[in-house]
């Protein structure tokens, strides 16, 4: 007696080409929808981390300043009013002057100025400026893309008192 071959058919392993093609075309459309949201996000980031890294670098200036009992002096690496290119922290009482840190250049997309192309730390922790004591050093970090919204841009202000902190928006 002759059985009959049955051929049973296997199930289909993996995706047809048009689920493969319907889920591509759901996350394209999902990825339209967040790249605007994305952009904006990295736009705020940028300015942030630069704003977070110059806090940091002006407390550590100041705080040099009170425990080394010297001058400590934070420049513009560009010498100018545009910190963009970055910036040194360097103690000016010792001989030679002595470099306390530096910071590179923040990210093309941010525009980072200040009303001054430096400033210095006295002993007591105190700002000066421009050869005159009792300033109010301020500095503006924001997207280069003017359109971007004021909750996107920071302004660091420097008390006389030497105190730094960081406001939403540009100085005033």
């Amino acid at each position: 007696m002759v059985v009959p071959s049955i051929s049973r058919r296997r199930p289909a392993l993996g995706f047809t080409m048009v689920e493969t093609m319907v889920v591509v075309l759901i996350l394209g459309i999902l990825a339209a929808f967040a790249a605007p949201a994305m952009r904006d996000l990295l736009r705020t980031q940028r300015v942030r981390s630069a704003t977070y890294d110059l806090l940091a670098d002006l407390t550590f200036a100041r705080s040099q300043a009170i425990t080394l009992g010297h001058n400590v002096s934070v420049a513009s690496s560009g010498g100018s009013t545009d910190w963009g290119p970055g910036y040194t922290i360097t103690d000016t009482t010792a001989s030679p002057n002595r470099s306390l840190r530096s910071q590179s250049a923040v990210a093309s997309s941010v525009a980072f100025t200040g009303d001054q192309s430096s400033l210095v730390f006295d002993r007591t922790g105190h700002v000066t400026s421009g050869g005159s004591a009792n300033n109010i050093v301020s500095f503006n970090i924001a997207p280069t893309d003017s359109t971007a919204p004021s909750i996107q841009k920071r302004c660091v202000r420097i008390d006389p008192s030497g105190r730094p902190r960081a406001v939403e928006g540009v100085c005033s």
